[in-house]
């Protein structure tokens, strides 16, 4: 496939929409994710190439319209990666015949699936700020005090959202898991609840 050239022009004015929107469409892309940073990267990645491409269309629009055109985007091209992995999944067994690899027990596939779906479900209940806390620390790995610079917050407000978060996965996901990886913890009650 031949690569098409972006013209200089085009690509300062892209760079200058990356520098203004990146962060937002990697938080957003994040959520997508569910915290995996190097897919949301990949996202944000393809995003932005996108809008060089089509720069005639973006760049004419004003900076909340090129925001949600981004947004849009990004969204869409998420959907396809789902789309294109839940093809994949259906072709795993073939190729597990097919090349000798040992196929995952069904047993322990089904309750992975059910912890991770259980994990993936306490997490979206979180309350906003407590999940986006929790995506940053586990999944892209920031510190305290570089998550509570990005979300304007006290440290010590995030390592307790974060200590929160934590007591509240081990309760809900515990049972399914051995019980020497998981030591059950009652949640605190919330100041004020």
């Amino acid at each position: 496939m031949k690569q098409r050239r972006i013209p200089k022009e085009t690509a300062d004015q892209v760079t200058e929409l990356f520098d203004r929107e990146e962060p937002y469409l990697m938080r957003f892309a994040s959520v997508l994710t569910a915290g995996e940073a190097a897919q949301a990267a990949d996202l944000v990645q393809r995003t932005f190439m996108a809008a060089a491409l089509d720069w005639g269309t973006v760049g004419e629009r004003d900076f909340a319209a090129q925001a949600a055109w981004l947004r849009r985007t990004c969204r869409n091209k998420w959907i396809d990666d789902l789309r294109r992995s839940s093809t994949m999944e259906g072709l795993l067994p073939h190729l597990a015949c097919r090349y000798g690899i040992q196929a995952p027990d069904p047993a322990e596939t089904a309750i992975a699936r059910v912890v991770l779906d259980q994990c993936w479900q306490v997490i979206k209940a979180l309350p906003p700020v407590r999940r986006q806390v929790a995506l940053l620390h586990w999944h892209q790995g920031y510190s305290a005090p570089e998550i509570a610079e990005l979300l304007e917050i006290q440290p010590s407000g995030v390592r307790k959202h974060i200590s929160f978060a934590r007591r509240t996965l081990q309760l809900s996901v515990g049972p399914y898991l051995d019980r020497q990886l998981i030591d059950p913890v009652d949640v605190p009650k919330e100041e004020g609840a």
